[in-house]
């Protein structure tokens, strides 16, 4: 394979670059021609060039019409030396645009981009490339009826946006650009996409990366692993959480405890949601199967959940119970550009395996439906254990094969619902790389270990502790490196990295006063009696709550468990929060700033305490986060006293 290839650019184009390399703060020219195309420079943050490509709607010419392929193009930022290739990231959805997650992108592979260029091409109907707009489905409505008026409104181009046809596209803008072959990297759905360019095109690719996988030959509908990752990763992470695996007794049995409450009557309340605004909320036995569907997704379910299930169950608090539905309920309508949800249903329909044949009439397919949801209750009764198959088919939970594909139009001739690659595909001995979380709930482990099976030079890194997407959810850098070290070199090289890893630090208690808490330790210099210590720490909980909601929260705003407020923004060096009166108890108001460094974990907060309006002191809270156990080091006064304790970081 070719592995210097540089994309034919004008001779002002490579000038201007040499400039930049050695120094000269030249301006980028405002148009490069790359292959045959002439692009357009529109982020001058990153000095990215913008093109697009006509394509057929439908290749085979039976279906007219066109549509516009769009994509953004980062050149290398060293001429000086041969470039050494293309990477061609994806992301996933389906229905994301992969140009709006390029700052992900372009810093996951930022170390690499002085000799590689980067290529960002939006799929067919997200993004740059004609996203769908099917104003029903984009409510964010599951409806049926929502299905049907997208699937009226597309007519016979209902077929024509799947993923053979994406795949099409991306190897019709590498002739056009004039680049013979790439590295891949696609995450979650971006990995489905990659198969499928893999088994279509397999002389396009020098390496594939596959972040977050599950096999597009799916051996079973009901995708059982994930559902079974996401029930036992509760009791993982808490045997991996110290304060949690102290209790007696496992996390799930107490949720089982807080599933037998619910099915005798569902919690209803209000609690913040995901832009901290209160929201009603209802938590029942199907928002609960939700809720823990969802947890592969980021740490704070897994963080909340067990604590959570205390709270209830011990002395009737649903307050954080609630807040976990209310932030993962939040309504919120993207624009298709963003994320399009006709595309993602398209996608379903036409890829996705389904339990019913859309070439058959309507009632054939609920007839089919309804049998196969009658033989998965006799023959599969733990598929969603501890729940019972009815309990998971009610909750609507997104790994079931949903009856949402019912109303869509009947395939064409020239195309088989369910398969995006012919049988005969055979997928290509390039150096292949899947990376998974073992407490991915999403795509798990095992979907990833029967995707790396399917190609036969592939090396497979589960990585413990981590969620859905692992190279944007690592604390340390340690998949970065993994993912540098493999396009550099084909090859994973050492990754006893992933050790290193930290565990989700569970909560301990979620209280309603700070009485209730376990005091701070004392260290050497403490003058804080116990009392004092326990208000430390309700502030230091309230400081941990806060940057847990950074990866539940949908704006810069949240609201504290028990009332206040805080803001966050980005900064140099990662994110500073700013607390207005938060309160984790409802006697203890904290206010103050909170530092937070993503490149190497620390975590400085500078706080003042209050109740009532009256003062009780300021302290000051240092810890790495990236550090497994982290110890929280909290120095100040609480009512007078010096207060120098620790305790695990929150």
């Amino acid at each position: 394979m070719t592995t210097g290839y540089c994309p034919r650019r004008t001779s002002a184009f490579g000038a201007v670059l040499t400039l930049f390399a050695g120094g000269a703060f030249a301006a980028p020219p405002n148009t490069i021609t790359v292959g045959q195309l002439a692009l357009t420079l529109c982020n001058t943050d990153y000095t990215g060039y913008c093109g697009s490509i006509s394509r057929p709607l439908d290749p085979a010419g039976v279906v007219p019409g066109s549509l516009s392929i769009g994509f953004e193009f980062y050149p290398r930022t060293d001429t000086t030396k041969p470039g050494l290739g293309t990477i061609v990231p994806q992301e996933g959805g389906p229905g994301y645009s992969s140009t709006g997650t390029r700052d992900f992108y372009l810093s996951l592979f930022d170390s690499l981009r002085n000799r590689r260029d980067v290529l960002i091409i939006d799929k067919r109907g997200t993004g740059l490339s004609n996203a769908i707009n099917c104003p029903a489905l984009q409510t964010g409505s599951t409806a049926l009826s929502a299905v049907a008026d997208c699937t009226k409104q597309l007519g016979r181009s209902s077929w024509f946006y799947g993923t053979a046809f994406a795949a099409g596209d991306i190897a019709a803008v590498l002739d056009a650009l004039g680049i013979p072959e790439i590295d891949f990297y696609g995450d979650s759905y971006g990995t489905f996409v990659g198969q499928v360019v893999a088994g279509l095109y397999p002389t396009r690719l020098r390496s594939i990366i596959l972040d977050s996988a599950y096999p597009v030959r799916a051996p079973d509908p009901w995708f059982a692993t994930d559902w079974a990752t996401a029930w036992a990763s509760i009791d993982r992470t808490c045997g991996r959480s110290p304060s949690c695996n102290a209790l007696p007794g496992s996390a799930t049995a107490r949720v089982q405890q807080l599933i037998a409450d619910l099915r005798q009557q569902p919690i209803k309340g209000t609690a913040p949601d995901a832009y901290g605004d209160p929201a009603a909320v209802t938590l029942d036995v199907s928002a609960l199967i939700r809720l823990i569907d969802s947890a592969g997704f980021g740490a704070s379910i897994y963080r909340d959940l067990d604590a959570g299930a205390r709270a209830w169950t011990d002395s009737g608090d649903p307050l954080p119970l609630l807040r976990l539905i209310a932030e993962q309920s939040t309504d919120f309508a993207d624009d298709p550009v963003d994320f399009s949800y006709g595309l993602a249903t398209m996608v379903t329909c036409v890829d996705y395996p389904l339990l019913y044949d859309l070439k058959a009439p309507d009632a054939t397919r609920r007839l089919q439906y309804n049998q196969a949801l009658a033989s998965a209750q006799q023959h599969r009764p733990k598929l969603f254990a501890p729940f019972t198959v009815d309990e998971g088919l009610d909750s609507n939970v997104y790994i079931t094969p949903l009856d949402s594909c019912l109303p869509w139009r009947a395939p064409p001739s020239t195309q088989t619902q369910g398969q995006p690659l012919p049988r005969s595909a055979r997928f290509p001995a390039v150096p292949t790389l899947v990376l998974s979380g073992d407490i991915d709930s999403i795509t798990s482990a095992e979907d990833a270990a029967e995707t790396a099976a399917q190609f036969p030079n592939a090396t497979h890194v589960v990585v413990p502790n981590l969620f859905h997407v692992v190279a944007d959810s690592d604390y340390i850098g340690c998949t970065l490196s993994i993912v540098e070290r493999f396009v550099k070199n084909l090859a994973a090289g050492d990754t006893s990295c992933t050790a290193g890893v930290r565990p989700v630090r569970t909560v301990p208690l979620f209280a309603r006063a700070s009485a209730e808490l376990a005091p701070l330790t004392a260290l050497s210099g403490n003058k804080a009696g116990a009392a004092q210590r326990r208000i430390a720490a309700s502030a230091l909980e309230a400081v941990g709550d806060v940057l847990a909601r950074y990866w539940a929260s949908f704006g810069t705003t949240g609201s504290g468990l028990r009332g206040g407020a805080f803001t966050y923004a980005s900064s140099s060096t990662g994110y500073l929060f700013t607390l207005d009166g938060v309160r984790y108890t409802t006697d203890v108001a904290v206010s103050g700033k909170i530092k937070w460094n993503t490149s190497t974990g620390a975590v400085t907060a500078n706080v003042t305490l209050a109740r009532g309006g009256t003062s009780l002191g300021s302290l000051k809270m240092i810890w790495s986060d990236a550090d497994i156990n982290a110890i929280a080091a909290v120095q100040g006064t609480v009512q007078g006293q010096a207060v120098v304790a620790s305790r695990i970081a929150p």
